[in-house]
């Protein structure tokens, strides 16, 4: 117990002294201290990463009709050193607070949506990765939190972890049934889920994606299932006109039209990154000790690096969306570590699972794949949510939002959402929220830019 008191005692004093340089030159072991800690994080955030990564290559590919077998494996190699290196890069030495490149998860399901209105991957990524320099410069991240209220939060948060599911549990019973042993998925699914009460029980919950990635792989083995080793040791593909013309075989796609039709999904996405990073800074607030602010990521820098990574990692051939690195951030903050010493050990580990290649197959195994993003990603999005609603109108705001989401398209499922909320179409009298004349002139101003640029993908 005494040793367990002096350990809380060192990590929190990391915490409340961390002072590295911003925008500046960082030596690690001079300007933040490394623990054994550092390791847990930067693990879980790679596995996580080459999974999540794997999910996106798969969906477009899927989408695009790819059949190139090494599509897949060389998109996750591409992204996973290009995050890896920025990471070294910007979070470990020139800014160590703030966060690492991730993927945005949330929007994996919503691929064949964007396939079906014409969204081509690059001119998406240009535009993300440019609305998302412009809001960083400007410090406007804080005005699109308080624009989206917490109906329209809420429901945007249950409307991917619903989709996510549901595309997650199809993609495994079919892999399951390929395979022919369908008994399987169900098994994983039990698994996976007695799992995730323990973890919860035992309030190790960061632990839920290495834990859930070993055990698909062993109770896959059971049935004489293994992952298939055949990526070898190499660098990434870094020729972007081979990437679009040959591997992706859809071209550059830098037209007009293309870039309109994804103006709807590049302000969705752009909107859910910091509703993604409240969750994030709110498990490093309660868990740090006050007076650790500094510990804490800055949602601005972060966000810079982000779009940076949009832009890069998409040109050069790269299929996810980026965004702040949650399967890295969440273990970091439950663990009680700045960013800096982890941040280095997680890049160090990107970098060597992209140039090795074999843990790139062993992530991308399906089982391993579809239960880390199911009991990882969209489970505690589905929890977000729940806890993110706080009254029976904004449960009736998320409710227009999933209705409308599903049943017509994500982004008309937001943008009515944060009409009817805002413009108290649905009043609610629990709320203290108020919004000045200038945030209702954005709100119609989102409404109108996305309703004519969701609508002229029909046109054009």
């Amino acid at each position: 117990m005494k040793n367990e008191n002096l350990r809380r005692e060192l990590l929190d004093e990391d915490l409340l002294s961390y002072k590295p340089n911003k925008w500046n030159i960082n030596i690690p072991f001079k300007d933040y201290r490394f623990r054994i800690e550092d390791i847990i994080p930067a693990l879980s955030g790679s596995i996580g990463k080459v999974s999540l990564v794997a999910a996106f290559a798969v969906a477009w590919a899927a989408g695009f009709n790819i059949s190139d077998p090494s599509f897949v494996t060389e998109n996750v190699r591409l992204e996973i050193v290009i995050a890896s290196i920025l990471t070294i890069i910007f979070c470990a030495f020139l800014n160590p607070y703030a966060g690492p490149p991730g993927t945005l998860a949330p929007l994996i399901p919503i691929i064949p949506v964007m396939i079906s209105s014409g969204v081509h991957p690059l001119p998406l990524s240009i535009l993300i990765g440019l609305l998302g320099l412009l809001i960083s410069a400007f410090r406007y991240f804080s005005k699109i939190v308080e624009i989206n209220g917490t109906g329209t939060k809420g429901g945007i948060i249950l409307l991917f972890g619903l989709l996510g599911i549901g595309s997650s549990l199809d993609n495994l019973k079919g892999w399951a049934e390929k395979s022919n042993v369908p008994q399987l998925f169900v098994l994983l699914l039990i698994t996976g889920l007695a799992l995730y009460i323990l973890l919860n029980k035992f309030r190790a919950r960061w632990l839920i994606i290495p834990i859930c990635a070993a055990a698909s792989i062993a109770v896959s083995s059971l049935f004489g299932l293994f992952p298939t080793i055949k990526t070898g040791i190499g660098l990434p593909i870094l020729n972007p006109d081979k990437w679009w013309n040959e591997k992706w075989g859809i071209g550059w796609g830098l037209s007009v039209e293309n870039f309109i039709s994804a103006v709807p999904f590049a302000l969705l996405a752009v909107v859910m990154w910091p509703i993604d990073a409240l969750a994030i800074k709110t498990i490093q607030e309660k868990n740090y000790p006050k007076g650790a602010k500094k510990a804490v990521f800055d949602m601005n820098s972060t966000y810079l690096i982000v779009s940076i990574r949009n832009i890069i990692g998409t040109f050069l051939g790269g299929g996810q969306i980026a965004a702040v690195w949650r399967s890295f951030m969440i273990p970091l903050g439950i663990v009680k570590r700045p960013i800096g010493a982890s941040a280095l050990i997680l890049g160090i580990i990107g970098v060597s699972f992209g140039i090795l290649g074999f843990p790139v197959d062993i992530a991308t195994f399906p089982p391993l794949l579809w239960m880390v993003l199911i009991f990882g990603v969209y489970i505690p999005l589905i929890e977000v949510g729940l806890t993110t609603i706080k009254s029976a109108a904004s449960a009736k705001v998320a409710v227009v939002c999933i209705i409308a989401g599903i049943a017509v398209n994500p982004v008309l499922g937001w943008i009515i959402s944060v009409f009817v909320e805002n413009f108290q179409v649905i009043k609610d009298s629990e709320s203290s929220r108020t919004l000045t004349l200038k945030d209702l002139y954005i709100t119609a101003g989102l409404v109108i830019i996305t309703g004519i640029a969701f609508f002229s993908t029909y046109i054009l």
